[in-house]
């Protein structure tokens, strides 16, 4: 029996080289599997998330088919309708299903015992489950839920029959799947309310806090204040565009800077325009590799939410903020998931959804107060060190969509995989010490779990020296 290539497949619509949303989530995901011995294929479209357009290197089809550091890509054209309501989004999720489909059919596409599946959207999760072999496991992860967004967001009215069609398709295709995985427990406890009976556990967002460092900017007598994104109507960007209004009527010395792509951005240029504001500039997004110069830029940043819709999506750029030592002010409602984020890390501040006057408030008085920014800005980036690095998310793939898809009692021909995998990029500083200790708690275990290190060659190295005298039996190192 051969047991050199599980296979897992992935279901997307959103992959690399996609800057922002769920993209950097399901590659980090896909390559991390890849590194602790799967074989990956992902199933996704052709690049275009945020701005609606595919880059003219991917528009022929000539990359297609693909592998991005040993994951084997294959791609499909998206539909991106100029007019994004909830019936043309819903035309463009049929679209690729049918793709998905087509592609299964003709064999370009081969069925998997091991599937993970991202809604949005819930016809994505559909597709993985056609593509799951009898006998073989499912996994979800959920990172919007539709019916929720599109009502809170006036979609779809509020008891109208193609909001019931929503819940209804996500309630029977999620009770399909051998479990899902959530960013928070307001969405785990949304899905439980809408008669979703199938296991959910919570997997937060992750972020590179070693390649986001707090970088310092130069004063310059102005404060900026940024918001970077996706421009598109969940994250109540007229909030941003009242805000700018009421700072130059109260010439506050503080610039607003856009940056971010999305179909809300030519309204909101024209909106801008027409309100004569000079205190807001928009800008595209830069390269991942610049990601911390550009939120550097922010001396606080923005994070605004439709309070309606909040609880059906949590706004992954708010880690990134904190990895780079910024403070922010979010719009929330008390009770939220960002209104608790923030009791518990004491790293920004919240204000109400639509009170454009407090926004300003609170913006302005950030503003004036250097100390207090370092000081919520430490805040922040401590916790994200603690609890959403990207190593850390590694750390915890015993819970993870990797260690479902590994633990499944039918796996027949599939390899004992890790029961632990940890992820530690950083060559330098104090990760040996943290790896030793860590190593040294699980063989005290009884049976001791498998733990595969994921390390910089350098360290590697060290470990192999530390255990290689007692041949540890809970250890591996990988290069």
């Amino acid at each position: 029996m051969n047991h050199a290539s599980p296979d897992i497949l992935m279901v997307t619509q959103f992959y690399w080289p996609e800057p922002i949303g769920s993209a950097p989530y399901c590659t980090d995901l896909a390559e991390w599997l890849t590194i602790a011995g799967w074989q990956v294929r992902v199933f996704t479209c052709r690049p275009s998330y945020p701005e609606g357009v595919v880059p003219a290197s991917y528009a022929d089809g000539s990359r297609d088919r693909e592998r991005q550091n040993g994951v084997a890509v294959t791609r499909v054209p998206p539909w991106r309708p100029e007019r994004r309501g909830a019936l043309g989004r819903m035309l463009g999720e049929f679209l690729f299903l049918a793709r998905g489909l087509t592609a299964l059919a003709t064999g370009r596409v081969a069925r998997s015992r091991h599937v993970v599946s991202l809604c949005p959207s819930v016809l994505s999760v559909l597709l993985g489950r056609l593509a799951c072999r009898r006998n073989g496991h499912h996994v979800a992860l959920v990172h919007d839920i539709q019916s929720g967004l599109a009502a809170g967001l006036g979609m779809v009215g509020r008891k109208g029959w193609l909001l019931s069609a929503m819940r209804f398709l996500e309630r029977r295709v999620l009770n399909g799947v051998d479990v899902i995985f959530v960013l928070s427990e307001h969405m785990q406890q949304r899905l439980i309310a809408q008669g979703v009976t199938a296991p959910i556990q919570v997997l937060p967002i992750w972020v590179d806090a070693a390649a986001i460092q707090p970088i310092a900017r130069a004063a310059d007598g102005t404060v900026t204040a940024l918001y970077s994104g996706n421009l598109g109507r969940k994250q109540g960007l007229n909030q941003v565009i009242d805000l700018a209004e009421i700072l130059q009527r109260r010439n506050a010395a503080v610039r607003i800077m856009v940056r971010g792509k999305g179909g809300e951005a030519d309204r909101l240029i024209d909106e801008a325009a027409r309100r004569g504001l000079t205190n807001i500039e928009f800008l595209p997004l830069v390269p991942t590799s610049q990601l911390a110069d550009s939120l550097s830029e922010g001396d606080v940043h923005l994070v605004p939410q439709d309070g309606k819709a909040a609880d059906y999506a949590v706004p992954s750029k708010v880690y990134g903020i904190m990895a780079a030592g910024r403070p922010f002010v979010a719009t929330a409602e008390p009770g939220s998931h960002l209104w608790r984020l923030q009791e518990e890390t004491g790293a920004f501040q919240c204000v109400p959804p639509g009170d454009p006057e407090a926004l300003a408030d609170a913006v302005m008085a950030l503003g004036i107060d250097e100390r207090r920014r370092a000081d919520l800005g430490a805040r922040g980036r401590a916790f994200v060190i603690a609890r959403h690095d990207k190593a850390a998310g590694a750390r915890r793939l015993r819970g993870d969509p990797a260690a479902a898809c590994a633990r499944d009692p039918v796996m027949g021909d599939a390899p004992a995989a890790p029961d632990l995998v940890v992820l530690e990029p950083a060559p330098r500083g104090h990760g040996r010490e943290w790896l030793e200790h860590l190593a040294a708690r699980v063989r005290q275990g009884d049976p001791a779990p498998r733990l595969t290190f994921v390390v910089a060659p350098p360290v590697a190295e060290a470990l192999r020296a530390s255990f290689a005298p007692t041949r540890c039996r809970a250890c591996r190192c990988w290069r």
